[in-house]
This record gives structure tokens, sequence and C-alpha cells, in this order.
């Protein structure tokens, strides 16, 4: 066998790893686009036909507001008509945050009574853990009245207003593509979603020097099993907050209408408010150690200073009490009864009168003479 022949096996084997690599490489990649978070998993469909929405089941009652059609299980009517109730109040809340009219053309929700219904009610079912899920590609949003196995059951007006938070958000920007922290920071600050449990998390964190920097969360929201999850989340939906307050909403609409038009999220909100993104941070971070960091501890102080004087104040007058010698016994005064009124007695010229009478009476049977005692005697008048 000569050299080149032993050789053969070797280089068949590197020219085929080589073609597979070719191949690999300019083998047609699907388009990907920017990741979504898992309660809103489909902004827009692009070049591609949206699926149809399947009818809700027969016994699903149905309330439609022209710009909103609800189905929902019979056994979740009380809860679904309270939120019926004030579906118009939040759309323009909406509309306020987003500068501009939202939810115009009209969104359907599906309401079910446990999660398993879930699938039935969408295309193709569901593959997020969730119980409430928004699909702006089919401004459709369901969600479950009941818990999933393990969990608490859910809050639905605040998974309701949650979901439309997502489909007002792709809604406004027109299903352009958006980073997760800014689509699930919108939609929790929205609803308010777990707002005493975020002042929590985000107070710690500035008093302890640990927010999370910016660009951390801009890679994407860690998934739920991260530890660094709740907090993540509760800086995005602050950010919102931020760049929405007071006189900076109009640039976080100016923002919007960028994007709308094509342009990153990053560079809308560069241009939007004319500071670089480093610059945003820091007036953000300063913002939260004002308001988590130094009013929290403040607070905190002023109300220790005030069970400190309470219990000073306390103790003080415990010992008084206990110094003072005991209190004299008191008198009890009783009230003089109030006198009675009594019978008035005769007067002895009257007794005399009366005991004469019968003594006459007794001595005489002739009552109707007129008598006169004199004496001791008596006489007849004649």
């Amino acid at each position: 066998m000569t050299r080149s022949a032993r050789r053969s096996p070797a280089a068949l084997g590197l020219r085929l790893a080589a073609l597979l690599c070719l191949a690999l490489v300019t083998a047609p990649r699907p388009a990907r686009g920017a990741p979504r978070v898992y309660d809103a998993p489909a902004a827009a469909l692009h070049g591609a036909a949206a699926p149809v929405v399947p009818p809700p089941p027969p016994e699903y009652l149905t309330e439609d507001l022209r710009w909103l059609e609800v189905a929902y299980h019979p056994s979740t009517r009380d809860r679904v008509r309270s939120l019926i109730a004030r579906a118009g109040a939040f759309r323009a809340e909406l509309g306020a945050l987003l500068g501009r009219e939202v939810l115009v053309a009209p969104v359907k929700v599906r309401i079910a009574a446990v999660p398993a219904e879930l699938d039935n009610l969408v295309p193709g079912g569901i593959d997020a853990p969730a119980t409430a899920v928004a699909f702006g590609a089919l401004r459709l949003a369901v969600l479950s009245a009941g818990p999933r196995l393990g969990f608490d059951p859910p809050d639905l007006e605040r998974a309701f207003r949650h979901a439309l938070a997502h489909l007002a958000l792709d809604e406004a920007t027109g299903g352009a593509e958006l980073p997760p922290w800014f689509h699930e920071g919108f939609a929790v600050h929205a609803s308010g979603d777990g707002a005493a449990r975020r002042a929590q998390l985000l107070s710690v964190a500035a008093l302890r020097s640990r927010l999370l920097p910016l660009a951390e969360i801009e890679a994407g929201l860690p998934g739920a099993e991260d530890a660094a999850a709740p907090l993540a989340r509760a800086q995005a939906a602050d950010l919102v907050r931020f760049l929405v307050a007071g006189d900076r909403r109009h640039g976080f609409a100016r923002a919007l209408d960028e994007v709308r038009a094509g342009a990153p999220l990053a560079a809308a909100l560069e241009s939007a408010y004319a500071a670089p993104r480093s610059e945003l941070e820091r007036a953000w971070r300063a913002d939260v150690a004002r308001r988590y960091g130094f009013l929290p501890v403040l607070a905190g102080s002023l109300l220790l200073l005030g069970l400190i004087i309470a219990g000073k104040l306390a103790v003080q007058r415990l010992r008084r009490r206990r110094s003072a010698p005991p209190p004299a016994p008191r008198r009890r005064f009783r009230a003089a009864p109030e006198p009675r009124p009594r019978p008035a007695r005769p007067s002895t010229a009257q007794l005399v009168a009366t005991l004469g009478a019968r003594h006459r009476g007794d001595a005489d049977g002739d009552t109707d003479v007129p008598k006169v005692e004199h004496n001791g005697q008596w006489h007849t008048l004649h």
C-alpha cells in the first residue's frame, strides 16, 4: 500500500467535515425577531397572515363594547362584570401614558374558568406557563380565573389590565420589535401589578447599592427561576415609571413614534430625551435613591423617633403613678330624701265638731234641728 493510499481515509474525512461546515454556513436560517416576554409571545407576524381566532365555546357569555369583546365562562360572571365596568377608564389611562388613542381596533378577551381551557381559546394552544397571555398579532388576550397547580389564585383585574397594556403598546408601536424589559416593564407599571412588593425590592436594593446595571436589564429579563428576576422586573417597571413621569411623558410619546417609524428603542429614547443612555441611567438611579432610599429612611426615622418619645412619656407617667401617695378615700354623700307630701291634719275645732255631730246623732235622732253647744250642754234653737 502506497503512502497516498494510507492517507486517503483521513483526507476524505477532512473533506467531508469541510463540506458539512460549508453547508451549515451557507444554509438559509429562519429569521429571528427580538425575544419576547413569556406572556406576550407574538407582537406581529411579519409577512404572514394571522391565524383566525376560534370562536368562544357555546357555553360562554359574551359582552360586546365595540372596541372590546369579552367572552367568559358563566362561573366568572360576577368578577368579569366589574372588569367590564372599568375597562373604559383603563383604556383612557393607557392612552394618557402612550400619548395617543389606543385599542382603536376591536380587541378580543377570553376568560376561562381554569387554565386547562386556555389551549382551546388560542390557535395552536399556549406554550407559556402564564394564566394571562396577550397576542398582539391576533389582538387577543386570554386569561384564566383559576390558578395553575401549586399557585395562588390570580388577581383577575390585574391580569386583565396587564394583558391590555401589552396589546396597547403593540398597537402604539405598530408591532415593532421591543426588548422584553420595556414590554414587561410598561405592562407592570400600567397595571400596577405588585406595586408594594416592587417598592420594597427597590428600597432594599437602593439602600444596599445593589441595583442591577441597566445593560444587564436590557440584555433580557432573567428567567423566573433566577433569583434576580423579581428585582429586574421591578427595575424595568420603575424605569418606565421614570420615563413617563411629569414632563418626561411627552418624550416617551415621541420615542414611541420613532420606534413606530422603524428606529431601535435605544436610539429613539436618546433622541426623544436628548440625552445618551448613560445620562438617562444616572438620572433614573438618582430618582430611585431619592424615592426609595432617602424618603423611606426619613419616614422610618421619624416613626422610630415618635415611638421612642411615646415610650418615654408612658414610662414617666407610670413612674408618677407609682411614686404618688395613695389617694384618700372618698366620702360618699347620700342625697337627702325628697319630702313626701303629708295629708293635712284636721284642726281641733273640726275634730270637736265632728265628734259632737256623732254624739248628737247617737243621742237624738232629730238631726235636722239646729243645736248649739254651750258650757258642755247642747241647746236647741227655736
